[in-house]
């Protein structure tokens, strides 16, 4: 559906706030979410293999239990999930584009006073290079 709002989710289930926060715009505006969990096992060994078994599991299992929290708190919002084997910047912009997506919303990134001043590097790398409007939501837990 053309109009998706993309949230960033991470292997610790960082964006799980901004994927809240998207879930409550998408449900005012009548829009689609979409979770992505970029991801790379290794830029130098070869695709495939346990490493990567035990990193799609995690992936899995992480946007699995945010899509759940979603669903039971926004039922009218339809959540779906995708994993992209790529950096997770280039994972988000090539989902915005599959989705034709209005919005990417992400994370804060950071924990602690200077990670935080710096965003964290995939957000100020999207915020420089998203080819849509970009969302950072901070963690409610960060001062």
């Amino acid at each position: 559906m053309a109009g998706d709002f993309v949230v960033g989710i991470g292997p610790d289930g960082s964006g799980e706030s901004a994927a809240i926060y998207a879930a409550h715009l998408a449900q005012l505006l009548k829009r689609s979410v979409v979770l992505v969990f970029g991801y790379e096992a290794s830029s130098m060994g070869p695709r495939g293999g346990p490493l990567e078994d035990q990193i799609e599991a995690i992936a899995d299992e992480v946007t699995s239990a945010v899509r759940n929290r979603l669903v039971e708190a926004f039922p009218d919002v339809e959540v779906n999930i995708e994993l992209i084997r790529d950096r997770a910047v280039d994972s988000l912009i090539i989902a915005a584009e599959a989705h034709e997506a209005e919005l990417i919303v992400v994370g804060h990134g950071g924990r602690g006073p200077l990670r935080a001043a710096l965003l964290g590097s995939t957000t100020y790398e999207l915020v420089h290079r998203g080819p849509i409007p970009i969302l950072v939501v901070p963690d409610p837990d960060e001062e």
